[in-house]
């Protein structure tokens, strides 16, 4: 049996700033066929998550330290970025230490917007890729389920989710502070996934009733306008759409900048130089950032909704506190029945060498005694096998209460025991 270990290479809005995330961010559809190059590299399990905010892989299957770097080679041969982004803005985490982060990520306490609640169904949808692509086996899948039942009882007992923030939300706080109010203001939405159809609905509670919706598939727009409200208009008109609005909200699943400053040149000559608005929350950006050296143009990307994230830190620091506490328990029982699914074979293993050389070297004694009576033969099966069991004792509270990988090798030499990887496939589901 092989030492299996859970271990996480990845970057976030904490460690690596907006140009890093965004360059190595992977898109959805890229997802399978990286999850393959990680397993032909050696890593047999692996899970991709990569959000705005964070891009992390975990992964299971050996020593962590060889893991990720295999992890990291290959991140490196996908990825045109510099040598040390893959090693000064990233982390690697192993262990209890590993499971402890997924938990504290599902759960929204790592987000960039404390207990936001989309994250954990990207979360949800990073596993059931990886399941999907055969990249999962026995030890991600136990991780990710429990991780989903910590996650609930998060949400069950503790109010973190209590008035849910979202980096959609964010968005249109920041609107509201630009303007004071919002209801007059005619506003400009690009895209028409998930994080511009949550801005939508809050654009919609602010009473705004003046909004355009443009994306590369019309229908998208189309069926977000009918669903919410605003008006579709098409892709193609774009700069025509930004020349009469105040302010533009931006969130596609483009690679490369919608706009730049040279197209928005001519967009603010045709404005008359009337100051405009961008609100910008796609990674990769939708916006150059060089535009922020124009004239009267207001750009504010993903990192800048951080600080206002802070605001509403201290209502849920409480809510965070108790959600710690849970998680706590919850890493100890994880971090507990790794250890027995680990030890259990070696465990049966002993008990059954043990029980062969009593059995053995009783019946070798019986027939030199010549006793062959039911009571004695009874009397000294109980008395060996209370022997062998507090002779045994010391090795087995050894191996469940340590922990240490070189125990539990120094018992595997000690006691012959074989590898055998599929014996320990089936043991120490309890607990879970």
């Amino acid at each position: 049996m092989k030492k299996q270990a859970i271990g996480i290479l990845g970057l976030n809005h904490n460690t690596a700033p907006l140009k890093v995330r965004e360059k190595l961010y992977i898109k959805e559809e890229s997802i399978p066929g990286l999850l393959k190059r990680i397993r032909e590299e050696g890593v047999p399990e692996s899970v991709i998550v990569s959000t705005c905010n964070r891009t992390e892989i975990y992964f299971s299957g050996g020593d962590t330290r060889e893991m990720a770097e295999k992890v990291r080679r290959v991140l490196s041969d996908v990825f045109t970025a510099p040598d040390d982004w893959f090693t000064d803005y990233m982390y690697s985490l192993s262990g209890e230490e590993a499971f402890r982060h997924l938990f504290l990520v599902a759960s929204g306490l790592d987000s960039m917007v404390i207990g936001e609640p989309e994250i954990l169904g990207q979360v949800k949808d990073a596993y059931r890729i990886a399941a999907s692509a055969r990249s999962t086996g026995f030890f991600l899948n136990k991780t990710f389920h429990k991780t989903f039942n910590v996650a609930k009882r998060i949400r069950t007992e503790t109010r973190i989710g209590y008035n849910p923030l979202s980096i959609s939300s964010m968005a249109v706080e920041l609107a509201r502070r630009i303007f004071g109010t919002l209801d007059k203001k005619k506003i400009l939405v690009i895209g028409a996934g998930e994080m511009c159809e949550v801005a939508l609905k809050y654009f919609q509670k602010e009473g705004i009733s003046d909004i355009l919706i443009t994306n590369r598939t019309y229908g998208k727009a189309q069926k977000l306008a009918e669903e919410i409200i605003g008006k579709a208009r098409p892709f193609e008109t774009l700069f025509d759409l930004i020349v009469d609005v105040d302010m533009v909200l931006a969130s596609t699943g483009s690679e490369e900048p919608l706009i730049d400053p040279v197209r928005l040149q001519t967009v603010m000559k045709k404005r008359k130089n009337r100051p405009i608005f961008f609100i910008d929350i796609a990674v990769p950006r939708d916006v150059d950032p060089a535009v922020n050296d124009m004239d009267n143009v207001y750009l504010y990307d993903i990192d800048d909704l951080k600080e206002l994230s802070q605001k509403h830190l201290s209502d849920r620091v409480r809510e965070s506190e108790k959600a710690q506490v849970i998680i706590d328990d919850e890493a100890a029982r994880f971090s507990d029945w790794l250890r027995k699914v680990d030890v259990n074979p070696l465990i049966s293993h002993i008990m059954g060498r043990a029980e062969e050389i009593r059995t053995k070297e009783m019946k070798r004694a019986l027939g030199k005694m010549g006793v062959s009576d039911d009571e004695t033969v009874n009397n000294i099966d109980a008395m060996t096998r209370a022997l062998m069991n507090k002779l045994v004792h010391p090795y087995l509270a050894l191996l469940k209460e340590n922990g240490d990988p070189a125990v539990f090798d120094t018992l595997k030499k000690l006691f012959q025991f074989e590898d055998n990887d599929e014996e320990d496939m089936d043991s120490g589901d309890e607990g879970l």
